[in-house]
Protein backbone atom coordinates (compact mmCIF):
# COMPACT_ATOMS: atom_id res chain seq x y z
CA UNK A 1 0.00 0.00 0.00
CA UNK A 2 2.98 2.28 0.59
CA UNK A 3 3.87 1.80 -3.09
CA UNK A 4 0.39 2.93 -4.07
CA UNK A 5 0.79 6.10 -2.02
CA UNK A 6 4.20 6.74 -3.54
CA UNK A 7 2.81 6.37 -7.09
CA UNK A 8 -0.17 8.60 -6.31
CA UNK A 9 2.09 11.30 -4.91
CA UNK A 10 4.31 11.14 -7.99
CA UNK A 11 1.18 11.42 -10.13
CA UNK A 12 -0.02 14.47 -8.22
CA UNK A 13 3.41 16.06 -8.41
CA UNK A 14 3.62 15.47 -12.15
CA UNK A 15 0.18 17.00 -12.66
CA UNK A 16 1.12 20.08 -10.64
CA UNK A 17 4.38 20.29 -12.58
CA UNK A 18 2.40 20.57 -15.81
CA UNK A 19 -0.04 23.25 -14.63
CA UNK A 20 2.20 26.14 -15.83
CA UNK A 21 1.68 24.82 -19.36
CA UNK A 22 -2.07 25.12 -18.89
CA UNK A 23 -1.77 28.71 -17.71
CA UNK A 24 0.27 29.64 -20.78
CA UNK A 25 -1.78 27.60 -23.28
CA UNK A 26 -5.04 29.12 -22.05
CA UNK A 27 -3.99 32.51 -23.41
CA UNK A 28 -5.99 34.12 -20.60
CA UNK A 29 -4.90 36.78 -18.10
CA UNK A 30 -3.74 35.08 -14.91
CA UNK A 31 -6.70 36.19 -12.76
CA UNK A 32 -9.20 35.03 -15.40
CA UNK A 33 -7.44 31.69 -15.70
CA UNK A 34 -7.54 31.24 -11.91
CA UNK A 35 -11.26 32.11 -11.79
CA UNK A 36 -12.27 29.50 -14.36
CA UNK A 37 -9.90 26.95 -12.88
CA UNK A 38 -11.42 27.15 -9.40
CA UNK A 39 -14.93 27.45 -10.85
CA UNK A 40 -14.64 24.13 -12.71
CA UNK A 41 -12.87 22.49 -9.78
CA UNK A 42 -15.50 23.59 -7.24
CA UNK A 43 -18.17 20.86 -7.87
CA UNK A 44 -15.58 18.08 -7.62
CA UNK A 45 -13.96 19.59 -4.54
CA UNK A 46 -17.35 19.85 -2.84
CA UNK A 47 -18.13 16.25 -3.72
CA UNK A 48 -14.85 15.26 -2.11
CA UNK A 49 -15.47 17.41 0.98
CA UNK A 50 -19.06 16.25 1.54
CA UNK A 51 -17.96 12.65 1.11
CA UNK A 52 -15.87 13.05 4.25
CA UNK A 53 -17.95 15.45 6.33
CA UNK A 54 -21.57 16.57 6.60
CA UNK A 55 -22.90 19.78 5.11
CA UNK A 56 -23.71 20.95 8.65
CA UNK A 57 -20.12 20.44 9.72
CA UNK A 58 -18.87 22.29 6.65
CA UNK A 59 -20.81 25.41 7.63
CA UNK A 60 -19.49 25.41 11.19
CA UNK A 61 -17.02 28.11 10.29
CA UNK A 62 -16.30 29.85 13.60
CA UNK A 63 -13.80 31.38 13.63
CA UNK A 64 -14.14 32.31 9.97
CA UNK A 65 -11.22 34.72 9.64
CA UNK A 66 -8.47 32.10 9.08
CA UNK A 67 -10.62 30.45 6.40
CA UNK A 68 -11.26 33.82 4.77
CA UNK A 69 -7.63 34.92 4.81
CA UNK A 70 -6.31 31.56 3.60
CA UNK A 71 -8.91 31.55 0.81
CA UNK A 72 -7.89 35.04 -0.27
CA UNK A 73 -4.22 34.05 -0.23
CA UNK A 74 -4.97 30.94 -2.30
CA UNK A 75 -6.44 33.08 -5.07
CA UNK A 76 -3.80 35.80 -4.76
CA UNK A 77 -0.81 33.46 -4.86
CA UNK A 78 -2.18 31.68 -7.93
CA UNK A 79 -2.76 34.99 -9.72
CA UNK A 80 0.84 36.05 -9.05
CA UNK A 81 2.16 32.62 -10.02
CA UNK A 82 0.44 32.48 -13.41
CA UNK A 83 1.33 36.09 -14.04
CA UNK A 84 4.99 35.36 -13.34
CA UNK A 85 5.24 32.43 -15.76
CA UNK A 86 4.14 34.74 -18.56
CA UNK A 87 7.01 37.12 -17.78
CA UNK A 88 9.96 34.81 -17.06
CA UNK A 89 10.76 31.13 -17.53
CA UNK A 90 8.76 28.48 -15.71
CA UNK A 91 11.76 26.86 -13.97
CA UNK A 92 12.76 30.12 -12.27
CA UNK A 93 9.21 30.89 -11.15
CA UNK A 94 8.54 27.41 -9.77
CA UNK A 95 11.84 27.33 -7.88
CA UNK A 96 11.32 30.74 -6.28
CA UNK A 97 7.70 29.80 -5.54
CA UNK A 98 8.90 26.92 -3.42
CA UNK A 99 10.33 29.39 -0.93
CA UNK A 100 6.69 29.73 0.19
CA UNK A 101 6.70 26.89 2.73
CA UNK A 102 9.89 28.32 4.21
CA UNK A 103 8.16 31.68 4.65
CA UNK A 104 5.24 29.87 6.32
CA UNK A 105 7.53 28.26 8.87
CA UNK A 106 9.29 31.57 9.52
CA UNK A 107 5.97 33.34 10.12
CA UNK A 108 4.82 30.54 12.41
CA UNK A 109 8.04 30.85 14.37
CA UNK A 110 7.53 34.60 14.82
CA UNK A 111 3.77 34.87 15.38
CA UNK A 112 2.77 31.42 16.69
CA UNK A 113 5.75 31.07 19.03
CA UNK A 114 6.97 27.96 17.28
CA UNK A 115 10.51 27.04 18.19
CA UNK A 116 13.19 28.55 15.97
CA UNK A 117 15.98 26.00 15.72
CA UNK A 118 18.96 25.38 13.51
CA UNK A 119 16.88 23.72 10.78
CA UNK A 120 14.57 26.72 10.48
CA UNK A 121 17.43 29.21 10.27
CA UNK A 122 19.40 27.10 7.80
CA UNK A 123 16.32 26.51 5.62
CA UNK A 124 15.48 30.21 5.45
CA UNK A 125 19.08 31.14 4.61
CA UNK A 126 19.35 28.49 1.87
CA UNK A 127 15.99 29.44 0.36
CA UNK A 128 16.81 33.11 0.07
CA UNK A 129 20.31 32.44 -1.25
CA UNK A 130 18.56 30.42 -3.95
CA UNK A 131 16.27 33.34 -4.79
CA UNK A 132 19.28 35.69 -4.91
CA UNK A 133 21.12 33.37 -7.30
CA UNK A 134 18.01 33.20 -9.47
CA UNK A 135 17.79 36.97 -9.75
CA UNK A 136 21.47 37.22 -10.60
CA UNK A 137 21.84 40.46 -8.64
CA UNK A 138 20.34 42.59 -5.91
CA UNK A 139 18.15 44.32 -8.51
CA UNK A 140 15.19 42.03 -9.11
CA UNK A 141 13.58 42.04 -12.53
CA UNK A 142 9.83 42.43 -12.92
CA UNK A 143 9.41 38.68 -13.35
CA UNK A 144 11.52 37.87 -10.29
CA UNK A 145 9.54 40.36 -8.23
CA UNK A 146 6.20 38.86 -9.29
CA UNK A 147 7.51 35.35 -8.58
CA UNK A 148 8.66 36.48 -5.13
CA UNK A 149 5.19 37.97 -4.46
CA UNK A 150 3.75 34.60 -5.47
CA UNK A 151 6.08 32.89 -2.98
CA UNK A 152 5.24 35.42 -0.26
CA UNK A 153 1.49 35.01 -0.72
CA UNK A 154 1.99 31.23 -0.84
CA UNK A 155 3.82 31.52 2.47
CA UNK A 156 0.94 33.53 3.93
CA UNK A 157 -1.45 30.89 2.61
CA UNK A 158 0.45 28.20 4.50
CA UNK A 159 0.57 30.36 7.62
CA UNK A 160 -3.18 31.11 7.67
CA UNK A 161 -3.96 27.51 6.71
CA UNK A 162 -2.00 26.32 9.72
CA UNK A 163 -3.98 28.64 12.00
CA UNK A 164 -7.18 27.33 10.39
CA UNK A 165 -6.20 23.75 11.28
CA UNK A 166 -6.42 24.70 14.96
CA UNK A 167 -10.19 25.02 14.52
CA UNK A 168 -11.21 23.19 11.33
CA UNK A 169 -10.59 19.93 9.48
CA UNK A 170 -8.35 20.01 6.41
CA UNK A 171 -11.26 19.07 4.14
CA UNK A 172 -13.30 22.01 5.46
CA UNK A 173 -10.37 24.35 4.84
CA UNK A 174 -9.94 23.03 1.30
CA UNK A 175 -13.59 23.56 0.39
CA UNK A 176 -13.72 27.09 1.75
CA UNK A 177 -10.44 28.09 0.14
CA UNK A 178 -11.66 27.05 -3.30
CA UNK A 179 -15.06 28.70 -2.76
CA UNK A 180 -13.53 31.97 -1.55
CA UNK A 181 -11.09 31.95 -4.47
CA UNK A 182 -14.03 31.89 -6.88
CA UNK A 183 -15.49 35.02 -5.29
CA UNK A 184 -12.26 37.03 -5.06
CA UNK A 185 -11.29 36.36 -8.69
CA UNK A 186 -14.80 36.94 -10.08
CA UNK A 187 -14.44 40.78 -10.30
CA UNK A 188 -11.50 40.36 -12.70
CA UNK A 189 -13.96 39.17 -15.33
CA UNK A 190 -15.02 42.80 -15.73
CA UNK A 191 -11.51 44.30 -15.80
CA UNK A 192 -9.70 44.51 -19.10
CA UNK A 193 -10.33 42.72 -22.36
CA UNK A 194 -10.22 38.97 -22.73
CA UNK A 195 -11.94 36.26 -24.72
CA UNK A 196 -12.76 32.63 -24.03
CA UNK A 197 -12.09 30.55 -27.13
CA UNK A 198 -12.92 26.87 -27.47
CA UNK A 199 -9.26 26.02 -26.83
CA UNK A 200 -9.17 28.22 -23.72
CA UNK A 201 -12.36 26.61 -22.43
CA UNK A 202 -10.94 23.10 -22.80
CA UNK A 203 -7.70 24.15 -21.10
CA UNK A 204 -9.40 25.70 -18.06
CA UNK A 205 -11.74 22.72 -17.70
CA UNK A 206 -8.75 20.37 -17.69
CA UNK A 207 -6.92 22.67 -15.25
CA UNK A 208 -9.92 22.64 -12.92
CA UNK A 209 -10.82 18.97 -13.09
CA UNK A 210 -7.38 17.39 -13.48
CA UNK A 211 -4.82 19.86 -12.14
CA UNK A 212 -6.92 20.92 -9.16
CA UNK A 213 -9.54 18.33 -8.20
CA UNK A 214 -7.88 15.09 -9.35
CA UNK A 215 -4.43 16.11 -8.12
CA UNK A 216 -5.90 16.99 -4.74
CA UNK A 217 -7.68 13.62 -4.54
CA UNK A 218 -4.41 11.84 -5.31
CA UNK A 219 -2.64 13.93 -2.64
CA UNK A 220 -5.13 13.12 0.10
CA UNK A 221 -5.32 9.43 -0.81
CA UNK A 222 -1.52 9.17 -0.89
CA UNK A 223 -1.40 10.55 2.65
CA UNK A 224 -3.36 7.48 3.72
CA UNK A 225 -0.33 5.36 2.88
CA UNK A 226 2.76 7.56 3.27
CA UNK A 227 3.84 10.14 5.83
CA UNK A 228 3.29 13.87 5.42
CA UNK A 229 7.04 14.46 5.66
CA UNK A 230 7.80 12.02 2.82
CA UNK A 231 4.97 13.48 0.73
CA UNK A 232 6.29 17.00 1.28
CA UNK A 233 9.79 16.00 0.17
CA UNK A 234 8.47 14.14 -2.90
CA UNK A 235 6.46 17.21 -3.80
CA UNK A 236 9.69 19.06 -4.55
CA UNK A 237 9.93 16.91 -7.68
CA UNK A 238 7.43 19.43 -8.99
CA UNK A 239 10.42 21.66 -9.80
CA UNK A 240 11.99 18.89 -11.87
CA UNK A 241 8.77 18.06 -13.73
CA UNK A 242 7.95 21.72 -14.40
CA UNK A 243 11.44 22.40 -15.75
CA UNK A 244 11.46 19.35 -18.02
CA UNK A 245 7.95 20.01 -19.38
CA UNK A 246 8.74 23.69 -19.99
CA UNK A 247 11.81 22.62 -21.97
CA UNK A 248 9.90 19.98 -23.99
CA UNK A 249 6.74 21.96 -24.76
CA UNK A 250 7.80 25.61 -24.47
CA UNK A 251 11.44 25.30 -25.49
CA UNK A 252 12.45 27.16 -22.35
CA UNK A 253 16.10 26.64 -21.45
CA UNK A 254 16.99 28.25 -18.11
CA UNK A 255 19.91 30.67 -18.46
CA UNK A 256 22.40 30.41 -16.97
CA UNK A 257 21.88 26.66 -16.48
CA UNK A 258 24.41 26.38 -13.65
CA UNK A 259 22.65 29.11 -11.63
CA UNK A 260 19.31 27.38 -12.18
CA UNK A 261 20.65 24.04 -10.94
CA UNK A 262 22.25 25.59 -7.84
CA UNK A 263 19.10 27.60 -7.11
CA UNK A 264 16.86 24.54 -7.43
CA UNK A 265 19.13 22.43 -5.22
CA UNK A 266 19.17 25.09 -2.49
CA UNK A 267 15.38 25.41 -2.49
CA UNK A 268 14.89 21.61 -2.51
CA UNK A 269 17.37 21.11 0.35
CA UNK A 270 15.75 23.97 2.26
CA UNK A 271 12.26 22.55 1.84
CA UNK A 272 13.41 19.03 2.67
CA UNK A 273 14.97 20.23 5.93
CA UNK A 274 11.68 21.88 6.87
CA UNK A 275 9.77 18.72 5.94
CA UNK A 276 12.03 16.61 8.14
CA UNK A 277 11.54 19.07 10.96
CA UNK A 278 7.77 18.63 10.65
CA UNK A 279 7.86 14.81 10.73
CA UNK A 280 5.89 14.70 13.97
CA UNK A 281 3.26 17.18 12.84
CA UNK A 282 0.70 17.55 10.09
CA UNK A 283 1.38 20.44 7.76
CA UNK A 284 -1.39 21.78 5.54
CA UNK A 285 0.06 22.90 2.19
CA UNK A 286 -3.15 23.42 0.30
CA UNK A 287 -1.95 26.45 -1.66
CA UNK A 288 0.78 24.67 -3.68
CA UNK A 289 -0.91 21.26 -3.61
CA UNK A 290 -3.78 22.54 -5.62
CA UNK A 291 -1.62 24.51 -7.93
Amino acid sequence: MRTKGFIEMLGATFIWGSVPLMGIWSGLPSAIFVFFRVLFALPFIFFFVLKHISLKEFFKVKPFWPLLLSGIMLGVNWVFFFWAIKVIDVATVVTIYYAGPIISILLASIFLNEKVDFFVVLSVVLAFIGIFISSGSLTFSKGILIAFLAALSYGLLGFFSKIATFYHKATVITGWQILISVFITFPFLFLGKWGLSFKSLIVVIVAGVVHTALALFLWYDALSYISVSLASILQYLDIVFATILAYLFLNQIPVPAVNQIIEALLIVISGSLISLKEMKGTVVRLGRNTR
